[in-house]
């Protein structure tokens, strides 16, 4: 199944009264939980997606390699996919052809960053920003792309303001201000806040929807809370948790120089059979599915051809 305006779905995830839950995640299978788990939208992260990739943060990844990421990812589930577009890549020309790809990809939005080329990680030291009015049209340049292919395709201003050198809150909170004033991008997202203060300051003075993202804030506040002070959203990253549980199990499998490690993981996965947790190898996550795949033999090719399933060690047994 495939959305038929991505752009529609994601704004309603974005203008909602509550705050809502955006996993943030790197690849296909991490939008795909998020769809079985429930959520109503994905995120793309470019950190993640360039970990992932075993490249750093950097401005490393072309655009074309981050769309084909995206594509990917929309194919793999049915909920909206939000993606992290970096600088937009370039010139204002640069840009345009920017949104054009991720539109053709079927994504439904993408965040454009303020910073000077090449991008730095959010969060970390050496970040530096473009003038305002090269900040403007850069996402002008995305806007008119914008109104030109796909109304409801999102475009979401982030400002480094904050954690740029030599900014500061007041800084972080005039770009906001401006990008929501002087261009036509539909919500305003802050990088790198320490504290709930400054976050609650700058929802108030920034026209929404907005929302804000710190590492030091990430699952401190409950949704009524997040709410009450105008966070649109509220991202989650996802992949972390992934990460730490694959490098935990490596170690102790490479510490004890036995791969009793794995026995336990079976053991852990057979415990959590028939709950929510209950996932098996993974498989269900898949497209298309093992079964899909049956059905459609049965269905198109003649009896003669078609594979035994059944007389094997493995009939019935699925991952």
């Amino acid at each position: 199944m495939s959305l038929a305006s991505p752009g529609r779905a994601l704004r309603e995830v974005f203008e909602s009264n509550t705050t809502e839950l955006l996993p943030l995640g790197a690849v296909p299978i991490h939008a795909q939980m998020a769809q079985h788990a429930g959520f109503k939208a994905f995120q793309l992260s470019g950190a993640a997606s360039a970990w992932w990739q075993g490249v750093s943060d950097v401005g490393w990844l072309t655009m074309t390699e981050v769309v084909d990421l995206a594509r990917r990812t929309v194919r793999a589930a049915d909920i909206p996919i939000y993606c992290d577009a970096d600088t937009g890549y370039g010139a204002p020309i640069n840009v345009q052809r920017t949104v054009r790809e991720f539109i053709d990809a079927g994504v439904a939005g993408i965040h454009i960053e303020d910073q000077r080329e090449p991008k730095k990680s959010g969060g970390i030291a050496g970040i530096e920003l473009v003038s305002d009015a090269e900040a403007v049209g850069r996402l002008n340049a995305a806007c008119d792309a914008r109104d030109a292919l796909d109304r409801d395709f999102m475009i979401v201003a982030r400002t480094d303001g904050y954690g740029a050198a030599g900014g500061s809150l007041d800084e972080a909170i005039r770009r906001g201000q401006l990008y929501k004033a002087e261009t036509g991008v539909d919500v305003i997202f802050y990088e790198g806040f320490h504290t709930w203060e400054q976050a609650e300051l700058a929802l108030k003075e920034t026209p929404g929807p907005a929302y804000v993202i710190g590492t030091p804030l990430i699952g401190t506040r409950r949704i009524a809370e997040l709410s009450a002070m105008g966070q649109a959203v509220q991202s989650l990253p996802v992949f972390l948790p992934g990460v730490q549980a694959v490098y935990r199990f490596m170690v102790d499998v490479i510490e004890s120089g036995e791969p009793t490690a794995f026995t336990e993981q079976l053991e852990r996965m057979a415990s959590e059979a028939g709950t929510s947790y209950d996932i098996g190898w993974g498989a269900m996550f898949g497209r298309p599915s093992t079964d899909y795949v049956r059905q459609t033999e049965e269905k198109y090719l003649p009896e003669e051809a078609r594979r035994d399933y059944e007389s094997s060690a493995h009939a019935g047994e699925t991952y």
